[in-house]
């Protein structure tokens, strides 16, 4: 199965980057394939706009209950059967999605789907930074964290004109398309990184408990997984009302997906910049403090303007500097045993953001009638961000441990 056994481990390292970047592309694709035909589907099954949120909370709920227990399974039993299942159930779900013609149908299909995507993203996050443990970690993952702006950028750009044609289950077709092409690529490609076997063994003959792993990590990994906590909630919340915002504003379904999708094209650009900059200088606190700012700055300006190109441009500016330092922060602070445990906290505080930040968007914009509220509790919560990247900083005693 991996038959790129000859090739140098120190050129395979890019092979796996291939594959962790397609199975991103995986999650981005499944995530967002919802969003720029929300108003397509709130149309078909009469929402709420609290039950539309709900789809996109349902994606992420198992992340908060299961990506701890995931990272752990992937330290112990090894990332390659974990990822197949996570793939297969992602397939699964998404096809359930683009077969249902009720709304019960759609959730459990989101529920499904969300379960195998949140296991991906730690099992990829994971394999990632094994092999390039120690070196190149920020060009890395700043190369990495382009993969679901790219998916994004695609989805709102493409997915509301397709829907609009030829009707909302198109794009989730497509997007079940997109995860048998990361089953592939992960099946015939992933590899254990050349001493995770012996990390493995290493895991499994200490046998720590939960609670003592999570313990012996420390308080700066809690606080940089609460940064990406309300960087989740802001952002993933914007993507999955935006659009609609957008129509309620008089623009076209397509275009309202275009607007969206500018969130994206700042990281899509920034990330592998900012991944180099991170490996010569360090400052992560730094960098995830001035992209919340901006956040918030941008939601504001969306909440109180008439013309949104120049906001949108803050906002993507925003979303480019935040995600790269929150990924290397984990990979260079966290023990090569505990990298799975490690993206599993990441995971779950990602799935507890992303569940409750757009039901309560959509909540807010049921009881008040106006999305402008709503953005305004976005910006909010995108204020505690630099709040939280203070008090990181605070917290340590010199600007990072060293890899």
């Amino acid at each position: 199965m991996h038959r790129e056994k000859n090739i140098p481990p120190g050129h395979y390292r890019w092979i796996i980057l291939i594959t962790a970047y397609i199975c991103i592309l995986v999650f981005a694709f499944t995530l967002q394939s919802i969003p720029p035909v929300l108003t397509l589907i709130i149309e078909e099954f009469h929402l709420t706009h609290a039950e539309a949120g709900l789809l996109m909370s349902l994606f992420t709920f198992p992340s908060i209950f299961l990506a701890i227990l995931a990272g752990m399974l992937a330290d112990r039993i090894g990332s390659f059967k974990i990822g197949l299942i996570s793939l297969l159930l992602v397939i699964v779900g998404t096809l359930a999605i683009a077969l249902s013609r009720t709304f019960p149908g759609l959730a459990l299909g989101r529920l499904v789907a969300g379960t195998g995507a949140a296991t991906i993203s730690i099992v990829a996050a994971k394999t990632l930074s094994h092999w390039f443990h120690g070196r190149e970690i920020g060009t890395a993952m700043g190369i990495y964290n382009t993969a679901m702006p790219v998916g994004t950028i695609i989805c709102f750009t493409t997915f509301g004109r397709l829907g609009e044609s030829m009707g909302w289950r198109i794009p989730v077709f497509i997007a079940v398309g997109i995860g048998i092409l990361g089953l592939a690529a992960f099946l015939f490609l992933c590899k254990p990184a050349p001493k995770e076997q012996e990390i493995r063994a290493h895991n499994k003959q200490g046998n720590k408990g939960i609670l003592s792993s999570l313990v012996n990590l420390g308080p700066l990994i809690w606080l940089a997984a609460l940064c990406w906590l309300w960087f989740n909630a802001a952002a993933i919340s914007f993507t999955t009302f935006g659009p609609d915002f957008f129509v309620s504003k008089g623009s076209s379904i397509g275009f309202s997906g275009f607007l969206t999708s500018l969130l994206m094209w700042g990281s899509l650009i920034l990330s592998p910049i900012i991944g180099r900059l991170i490996d010569k200088v360090n400052n992560n606190d730094i960098f995830i403090g001035a992209g919340g700012l901006l956040l918030a700055t941008a939601l504001y300006l969306v909440s109180s303007s008439t013309h949104f190109v120049f906001p949108m441009a803050v906002m993507a500016i925003a979303a480019g500097i935040v995600p790269t330092p929150v990924f290397s922060f984990f990979s260079k602070t966290t023990p090569p045993r505990d990298l799975g445990l490690s993206f599993g906290i990441l995971g779950m505080v990602s799935g507890i953001g992303m569940f409750f930040g757009p039901y309560l968007s959509g909540w807010i914009r049921d009881k008040t009638g106006l999305y402008e509220d709503t953005f305004v509790f976005l910006a909010v919560l995108a204020l505690i961000i630099p709040a939280t990247a203070a008090l990181l900083r605070i917290k340590s005693k010199r600007p990072y441990p060293a890899e």
